[in-house]
């Protein structure tokens, strides 16, 4: 995408900048080259444009806008924590350009490097901008060590399970370390406990509607609930709009029913 953007997209680019710099209380410069913060190198508008994606809806460019910003601001700092980041396909809060992953074995996510963001008492984990890290000398991409944390994480993850078991036995999947649920299902260390728990079967039904929490005991859960969970979540906090089959090599979205409305309608 060349840097002259033509007007309607370089408009809604600016309108989404000072969105967040009013709604997330960002200190923004914007100029005819494109957006300047205090103690980072200077954005371009074609790197904004290429993250927002073209003919995207506006409310997943002002998400996608305010993700770069925030998580280019936070890659500056001394401090920053990078951790392995997966991302739905097709999510909203995806970058459609800019940020350096691959698709991870099922199509059910795009496997990267995010930057952990704090706002408040919560942490998000937020796709590392290719831009970003060559501003700053890091690695765009996971490497052996970032994929090695993820799989303690999944083993971290498992202990805890197997822990619930002995008391009240939930069956909730939570974030921890930075890595939120989505991204925990690509560890094969969570994936292999979670069919060795499935006798007879080589996969798992997980539903995933929102990316703190996800569920694997489906047999409480109404088939529906997922897609309404998910629509009513705030597209910065969405997983997976139904649910996921997790083999011990994939995850993958189940199959859509073409009757499934009508025979949740009908029980």
């Amino acid at each position: 995408m060349s840097t002259d953007q033509p007007r309607p997209v370089r408009a809604v680019l600016r309108r989404s900048v000072l969105a967040a710099s009013v709604l997330d209380d960002l200190d923004v410069d914007l100029d005819d080259d494109g957006v300047r913060m205090p103690g980072c190198a200077p954005l371009q508008w074609a790197d904004l444009a290429r993250a927002a994606g073209e003919d995207s809806p506006q409310e997943a460019v002002r998400l996608r806008v305010a993700d770069l910003l925030h998580a280019h601001l936070e890659l500056h700092r001394s401090r920053a924590r990078v951790v392995p980041l997966a991302v739905p396909v097709g999510a909203d809060r995806h970058p459609r350009f800019g940020w350096s992953h691959r698709e991870f074995l099922g199509g059910a996510v795009h496997l990267g490097l995010g930057v952990v963001v704090v706002r408040g008492r919560s942490e998000r984990a937020l796709p590392l901008p290719v831009v970003s890290a060559r501003a700053t000398g890091r690695p765009a991409q996971p490497g052996a060590q970032d994929l090695a944390r993820l799989e303690e994480l999944g083993d971290l993850v498992v202990q805890r399970l197997r822990r619930d078991a002995c008391g009240r036995g939930n069956g909730v999947l939570r974030p921890v370390g930075g890595c939120d649920v989505p991204t925990l299902l690509t560890a094969a260390t969570l994936r292999e406990h979670l069919v060795a728990e499935t006798e007879g079967s080589v996969f798992r039904a997980v539903a995933v509607p929102d990316r703190t929490r996800g569920w694997f005991d489906l047999a409480r859960i109404d088939p529906a609930y997922v897609g309404a969970a998910w629509t009513a979540t705030d597209p910065a906090s969405r997983g997976f709009r139904r649910a996921v089959f997790v083999t011990r090599s994939e995850v993958a979205l189940a199959p859509t029913s073409p009757r499934l409305v009508e025979n949740v309608l009908a029980d």
